[in-house]
């Protein structure tokens, strides 16, 4: 079985099982702290098909920890490159979305908080990371079939 780490509490659990401290967390969020917009969008039928369309293509793995680490990382979400409040003309292109674990979507907006240089240095590695998983199937091959180390 596959296992992984909750990235707010940090304990290992099943990889395809929610843990017990994440259970009403984006209700929780919804209603308390995203704007009514951005609620409306991320329920939305366009939406919940377009992240299904990006965790296929991801084969459910961190794309960042796959091409980066060159670790086996679920991801658990769609994230986008260029943030809805920068750029909503993208909000459904799926050539702005990554599928990453929570872990390294905390990383990534870390990066994005530093400085405008940072954030725009992160969104060129992750649109860096897109290209090659997409276009380059010897080395996404190469990586699944082994050779990680």
């Amino acid at each position: 079985m596959l296992m992984t780490t909750c990235a707010r509490c940090g304990k290992k659990k099943p990889a395809n099982i929610k843990c017990e401290c994440n259970k009403n967390r984006h209700k929780i969020y919804d209603r308390e702290y995203r704007d009514k917009d951005s609620a409306e969008f991320y329920n939305s039928k366009q939406w919940k098909s377009l992240r299904n369309i990006c965790k296929a293509k991801a084969k459910g793995l961190d794309l960042y920890e796959l091409m980066v680490n060159h670790n086996y990382v679920v991801g658990t979400l769609s994230h986008h490159i260029e943030e809805l409040k920068d750029n909503k003309a993208r909000a459904l292109d799926i050539n702005n979305l990554i599928w990453i674990s929570e872990k390294t979507h905390n990383y990534i907006h870390a990066q994005y908080d530093k400085s405008k240089k940072d954030k725009l240095d992160m969104q060129k590695r992750l649109f860096d990371i897109l290209n090659k998983y997409y276009n380059d199937e010897s080395i996404v091959f190469s990586l699944i079939a082994g050779g990680i180390d």
